[in-house]
């Protein structure tokens, strides 16, 4: 019969896999790419990304016309107009519409109160 195999006679100075003295530590690589789920910031500070403040104690200028829309009326058709003109900063937008939205409820209000101004006075 042949003999059973037999593994090779190993060198004392070089260590078993996996066995022996860890590796030299070395510091992790920064990542070059952001990890999934991880807010990018490169456009901080680039006026209408979301990050700066509203200009007007940190409403918009749409909402500020809004609101002074209830004490003069002409606020809310200043805005009216500039919610076609006005492409700077998206987060206006919803201002404007409230704008808008004052200025056809009251021009509709004013032409009622018009015509049943002229229909009682002539009767």
């Amino acid at each position: 019969m042949a003999a059973p195999p037999t593994a090779p006679p190993m060198e004392m100075s070089k260590p078993v896999p996996g066995q022996g003295s860890a590796p030299p530590f070395e510091p992790a690589k920064p990542y070059p790419y952001p990890y999934p789920g991880q807010a990018q910031d490169t456009e901080a500070g680039v006026r209408g990304h979301g990050y700066d403040r509203l200009p007007c104690c940190g409403l918009g200028i749409g909402w500020v016309l809004f609101i002074t829309g209830f004490l003069f009326t002409i606020p809310w058709y200043v805005g009216a107009v500039l919610l076609c003109f006005y492409r700077e900063e998206k987060r206006e937008k919803p201002g404007f519409i409230a704008c808008t939205v004052g200025a056809v409820i009251l021009t509709i209000l004013i032409i009622v109160v018009a015509i049943l101004d002229a229909v009682l006075v002539h009767d």
